[in-house]
C-alpha cells in the first residue's frame, strides 16, 4: 500500500521547538579507556551544575579523523562490538572497523568511492551504505571480515539516498527520479521488484521504518531548518514531533528498540553545539542529553539496551619548530574546548615579525564556518608578544591570508558578496578589500601567494563555473601601487597533467611553482613543480594522502619542499623531500598532527598547523539514569 505524503496529512500534537519542555541531561568528559567508568554525581555537578544525573559508560572505540571539514560518525553494531568509520578524502569515502574489544581498527575498502549514509545490517554481519560515485552508485552491503562487498540495490537511472536494510532482506531507501522523490521498498531476492510505500516524499531526510513497520520516521527540511515527523503508513496520518532543528552533514533519525521513542542528533534554537536527543512518539517532553563542549554527531541505540555517542573532539593551533626537525610549540594557545578560539594556516610577515592565520571557533553547528584572519606579533627571536588580535574580520569565510612583499597589501580567499575569491586589502586593514578575481560561487578558491616582486599572485582555483575546470592553477597581476588587479586571471598551463590542483607557491626566485596535484584514477597525491609561466610539471614525490589543504612550501634555498603527508590514514606530519634527490625525511614529531607549513623569512622556523581530530564512539551503560531516563528509556 502506498500513500501520497503531499496530500495526507494531518498534524497532531506539534512541539514548535524541542527547547521547551525538555530534560537537560550534562555529562562530564571521560576518560579513553575500554572500561565502564561510574562518574559520580559530585563531578558532574562541579563539570554541569547541580541538577544532573548519574550515568555509566564506555568508550567503544576512537578513530582519527583525517579531514579538516568533514566529520561523519562512527556508527556502532547492533551489538556494539564492532564500530565502522568513514573517512572523506577528495570526493572519495573509505572505511574502517574497530573491533571494541582489541580497540583494533582496520580498514576494510581499498577501492575509490562515494561511501556514505552508513549503517549496519540488523544481524551485524554486514555495513550497509550508498555510494554515490556515478558508475557505483547503488546499495552495497561489505562484509567486515572480509572486506568483500556487493551492489544489493541498483536504481539504474534513478538516485537513492538513506538506505536501511531490514530484518527480511527487504531494503528501504528515498528514490529521486527527476523532480520526483519517493520512500521505496526493494523487496528480497535477486530481482529486488521495487514498490513504492510512500508517494511524494519530497523534502524528506533519514526515513526509517518503526520497530512493529507500522510507520515511518523521518525528517522534512526546509530553508535550511528541519522537522521531525512521524507517519503511520497505512492511512498517511502524520504528526511533527519537533521543529525549528539544524542538523549536520550526516543526518539520521534511530527508533528507541520499544518503538516508543526517537533518537537524533541536531541543534535546538539555542543551541552552539550538536547535541543528542530522545523525543518520545506519544508527544512527552523531549530529553536532550549534552557532551560538555563536544559535538554529538550520532546517536545509535544497540540491541542490549544501551544507546552510543558519537563524539567529534578536535584540537586546532599554530605552532613553530625549527625547520630542521621536532615537536611543534603551540603559540596560538587555540583549543576547541566551548569559548575558546581555534587558528590554522599560518603565514609569515615578510619581516618575520609577526604570524598571520585563520581564526575560528571549531563548532559543527556553524558550518559552513565563519573565519577571521588573526595575527600574533613575534619579537627579534621569534617568541609571540602579547596575544592573538584579528586583523581582517568579515562576514564568512576570510581564509589563507598573505603579506605582499613590501608589507603594502593583505592578499586573501574570502566569501565575501557572494564569492569564492582572491581580494586584497590594505595591510592596515584600514579600507575595504578589493575583489581581484570575479570567478564567483564554487569556485573553491584556495589561498593566495605572492611572487617575490610582489607583481602576482599564484593559487588553485575550479576557475569559472562554467569552464567545468576540475581544479587548476591560477595567476593574476597585480599592480603593487594601487592594489588592483592588472589584467584578468589567467589558467597557468599544465601540459599532460591529469588530476586536480591545489595550492600554489612561488619558488624563492619565483621562477617556478610548487602544486599539489590529485590523481583522479587512484586518488594519489603527488608534488609537483612547474615554470611559473606554465609548461610540463615536474613529478618531485608521489604518496597515498588524505587532503592536504594548503600547498608545497620552498625552503628558504629553493632546493627542498615542505609538504603534508598521513598516508591515508591517521594524523598528518609535515615532511621535506630534496628535488633533486628525492630523499625525504619526517620533520615534525609528536601526538597531535601537523601540515600546511610555513617557511619563516630567514628560513630557520618553520610554523605549521597543530591538529588532533578524532571521532569518539560511548556508550552509555543499561541501567543508568540517562539509559534509563523517561518512559523506553536512552
Amino acid at each position: 500500500m502506498s500513500f501520497d505524503a503531499g496530500r495526507a496529512v494531518q498534524e497532531e500534537n506539534v512541539i514548535p521547538r524541542l527547547l521547551t519542555p525538555a530534560t537537560r541531561i550534562c555529562i562530564a568528559p571521560w576518560p579513553r579507556s575500554a572500561l565502564a567508568i561510574l562518574l559520580s554525581a559530585a563531578l558532574l555537578a562541579a563539570a554541569c551544575g547541580t541538577d544532573v544525573k548519574e550515568a555509566s559508560e564506555v568508550v567503544l572505540a576512537r578513530h582519527v579523523h583525517t579531514d579538516l571539514y568533514d566529520a561523519y560518525p562512527g556508527i556502532p553494531s547492533p551489538a556494539g562490538d564492532r564500530v565502522v568509520f568513514a573517512d572523506y578524502a577528495a570526493d572519495k569515502r573509505s572505511l574502517t572497523v574497530y573491533d571494541v574489544v582489541t580497540g583494533v581498527g582496520r580498514a576494510v575498502t581499498s577501492t575509490p568511492g562515494g561511501r556514505t549514509r552508513v549503517t549496519w545490517s540488523p544481524d551485524g554481519s554486514r555495513v550497509v551504505y550508498v555510494d554515490r560515485q556515478s558508475d557505483r552508485h547503488g546499495v552495497w552491503a561489505l562484509d567486515p571480515a572480509t572486506g568483500r562487498e556487493s551492489r544489493i540495490v541498483d536504481p539504474g537511472d534513478a538516485r537513492i539516498d538513506y538506505p536501511r536494510l531490514l530484518p527480511d532482506g527487504t531494503v528501504t531507501a528515498l528514490r529521486y527520479a527527476g523532480a520526483d522523490t519517493a520512500w521505496v521498498a526493494y523487496a528480497p531476492g535477486v530481482d529486488r521488484a521495487m514498490s513504492v510505500v510512500v508517494d511524494r516524499a519530497g523534502g524528506w531526510v533519514a526515513p526509517v521504518r518503526s520497530p512493529d513497520g507500522r510507520a515511518v520516521a523521518y525528517l522534512r527540511v526546509a530553508d535550511g531548518r528541519a522537522a521531525l515527523a512521524v507517519t503511520e503508513v497505512a492511512t498517511g496520518e502524520t504528526r511533527t514531533l519537533a521543529a525549528d532543528l539544524r542538523l549536520g552533514w550526516d543526518r539520521r533519525v534511530e527508533w528507541s528498540p520499544t518503538g516508543g521513542a526517537l533518537l537524533l542528533a541536531a541543534a535546538g534554537t539555542q543551541d552552539s553545539l550538536f547535541v543528542a536527543w530522545r523525543v518520545p512518539v506519544d508527544g512527552g517532553p523531549a530529553e536532550r542529553l549534552e557532551r560538555s563542549g563536544r559535538d554529538v554527531l550520532a546517536v545509535t541505540p544497540l540491541a542490549d539496551g544501551r544507546v552510543a555517542l558519537s563524539v567529534y573532539h578536535t584540537r586546532t593551533a599554530v605552532g613553530l619548530l625549527p625547520v630542521t626537525g621536532g615537536e611543534p610549540t603551540d603559540v596560538t594557545t587555540a583549543g576547541s574546548t566551548a569559548g575558546s578560539t581555534s587558528a590554522f594556516l599560518p603565514s609569515w610577515h615578510p619581516g618575520g615579525e609577526a604570524l598571520g592565520f585563520i581564526t575560528f571557533s571549531w563548532r559543527r553547528v556553524r558550518m559552513p564556518i565563519d573565519f577571521d584572519l588573526g595575527i600574533l606579533d613575534l619579537d627579534a627571536e621569534g617568541a609571540p608578544t602579547g596575544t592573538v588580535r584579528t586583523l581582517l574580520s568579515e562576514e564568512g569565510e576570510d581564509y589563507g591570508a598573505a603579506w605582499s612583499p613590501d608589507d603594502r597589501w593583505l592578499a586573501f580567499h574570502s566569501h565575501m558578496e557572494q564569492s569564492d575569491d582572491i581580494w586584497l586589502v590594505p595591510a592596515g586593514g584600514s579600507e575595504r578589500p578589493t575583489r581581484l578575481t570575479h570567478f564567483g560561487p564554487g569556485a573553491d578558491t584556495g589561498e593566495p601567494d605572492w611572487s617575490p616582486d610582489g607583481r602576482m599572485l599564484a593559487f588553485s582555483s575550479h576557475g569559472p563555473p562554467l569552464e567545468g575546470n576540475p581544479g587548476s592553477v591560477y595567476a593574476v597581476a597585480v599592480d603593487p601601487a594601487t592594489g588592483r588587479a592588472a589584467a584578468d586571471p589567467v589558467r597557468v598551463p599544465l601540459d599532460g597533467f591529469q588530476g586536480y590542483a591545489m595550492g600554489a607557491r612561488f619558488s624563492p626566485d619565483g621562477e617556478r611553482l610548487a602544486f599539489y596535484g590529485r590523481s583522479f584514477e587512484d586518488g594519489r597525491v603527488t608534488v609537483y613543480t612547474v615554470p611559473a609561466a606554465g609548461g610540463r610539471p615536474t613529478v618531485v614525490i608521489s604518496f597515498v594522502n588524505g587532503e592536504p589543504y594548503s600547498a608545497p612550501e620552498w625552503s628558504a634555498d629553493g632546493a627542498s619542499l615542505f609538504y603534508s603527508r598521513n598516508d591515508g590514514v591517521g594524523p598528518f606530519q609535515v615532511w621535506r623531500v630534496d628535488i633533486s634527490t628525492g630523499a625525504t625525511e619526517q620533520v615534525t614529531t609528536g601526538a597531535l598532527g601537523a601540515l600546511q607549513p610555513s617557511v619563516s623569512p630567514d628560513g630557520r622556523t618553520l610554523a605549521v598547523t597543530m591538529r588532533e581530530a578524532a571521532i569518539e564512539v560511548v556508550a552509555l551503560a543499561t541501567g543508568s539514569a540517562v539509559a534509563g531516563a523517561g518512559s523506553g528509556g536512552w
